[in-house]
């Protein structure tokens, strides 16, 4: 799964433990299996995203990457139709061309493409938003489509526009893939905002209700994580908490007040939650802790398995900042740490060989991915997917036998 991401904040690679269990600091290296330039498939330069009302600025391209199953890995990009591919500048094309959300299919154990799609968009806001069981639902503005594994549609809801000045919906889905929370944020006033439940094997709205949002919002199939009070308009302290679509909001754990862009929350499975920052925490639903791990630079994200068993942690080492100058430099891939299930320590770091991923550019950002079953993790990057085969899970260590003196306790 892949979350839009679910995108990153950057870390340098060096990662310890001072506390919580010890973690498993073995290196091993990982260069990827396969590389796909699927430039030729897109056809046309990839549209980067506009903001502003009054005074536009361009961002880059909305891209997504998801695996429908273990063995399919979908990709998208949005484009316009009559576009000269051949042009260099990104805002060149003519701006009353059609969008397209193009997808481009892809075999994971070979690269190769199977086969490509494209649906009209009216928004450069477009992306798949999440995937189960090889079906996929896209957003493409305020509408959401749900899709079979062969690309075909399947049924569409329409979200109500989102408030003035706001430039749209933002996903959340669960790690399964199942359900999506959609909001639209507004940091500027303390109101409550609006938050929509969609049951995404159903394309259904469950729910849809206001909710004072004072921080950032992770989902799992039956809970809502938030990360509160982050901003200053909020007077109280931070901390996470927890609810259902039937219960109150509880508060299962401090957080320091801190810079907010350092706390992201996310479920890894229905009962773990990932909370991003310096040190990066993962913790039951209940607030017990169950790892963390200290990084010197703040932030970071997961990349979890619909499975719920696995889930990575990539490493970018910061390259090219100056800070007398205000170049904020970008973040290189240098290593991935992986963690399986029951996340009590770190199972492999893996260090990065091959060509430079960057966690941003100046044409776009880094998506990743991992396989439902977490043997595979992909990234693209521009317009090229790096598919790293992760190895398995480590034997878990047999329990020992019992002693003689423990029989002879049992007998007795």
């Amino acid at each position: 799964m892949s979350n839009t991401f679910v995108a990153l904040f950057l870390l340098v690679h060096f990662l310890s433990s001072p506390s919580g269990p010890t973690v498993n600091t073995a290196n091993q290296t990982v260069a990827a299996k396969w590389t796909a330039d699927l430039r030729a498939a897109i056809g046309s330069a990839p549209q980067g995203e506009v903001f502003g009302r009054k005074r536009e600025r361009h961002g880059k391209p909305r891209t997504s990457l998801w695996f429908l199953d273990d063995s399919t890995i979908i990709a998208t990009f949005v484009t316009q139709e009559g576009a000269n591919p051949s042009l260099s500048s990104r805002d060149s094309s003519d701006p009353n061309q059609p969008l397209r959300l193009r997808a481009i299919l892809l075999d994971a154990d070979t690269g190769k493409v199977r086969s490509t799609q494209a649906w009209p968009s009216e928004s450069r806001l477009a992306e798949i938003v999440t995937a189960n069981g090889g079906k996929f639902v896209t957003q493409t503005g305020t509408t959401l489509t749900l899709h079979s594994s062969d690309a075909k549609e399947l049924k569409k809801l329409s979200l109500p526009p989102p408030p003035q000045n706001l430039n749209g919906w933002n996903a959340h889905p669960s790690p399964t893939g199942k359900n999506v929370l959609f909001e639209n944020s507004d940091w500027r006033t303390t109101s409550p905002k609006s938050w929509i439940w969609v049951n995404a094997t159903e394309l259904q709205i469950v729910r849809s209700w206001k909710e004072e949002q004072s921080g950032w919002v992770g989902i799992s199939d039956s809970m809502i994580t938030m990360t509160a009070c982050l901003f200053s308009e909020y007077r109280c302290e931070p901390n996470l908490r927890v609810k259902t679509l039937e219960t109150e909001w509880k508060t299962i754990a401090p957080i320091e007040k801190r810079s907010h862009w350092g706390w992201s929350p996310q479920f890894v499975n229905e009962d773990t939650l990932f909370l991003s920052g310096a040190p990066w925490e993962l913790l039951k639903t209940d607030g017990e802790l169950i790892l963390t791990e200290t990084a010197p630079f703040e932030g970071g994200g997961a990349i979890t398995s619909a499975g719920g068993k696995r889930f990575v942690v990539p490493f970018f080492k910061v390259t090219g900042r100056v800070e007398a100058l205000d170049i904020g430099g970008h973040g290189e891939l240098k290593t991935i740490s992986v963690y399986d299930a029951p996340f009590h320590e770190r199972s492999y770091r893996l260090d990065v060989k091959g060509p430079k991923i960057r966690s941003f550019s100046d044409r776009s950002l880094a998506q990743l991915a991992l396989s439902p079953d977490g043997s595979k993790l992909a990234i693209l990057y521009d317009e090229s997917v790096y598919l790293f085969q992760l190895p398995p899970p480590p034997p878990t260590a047999a329990p020992a036998p019992p002693s003689k003196a423990d029989d002879a306790s049992h007998r007795e």
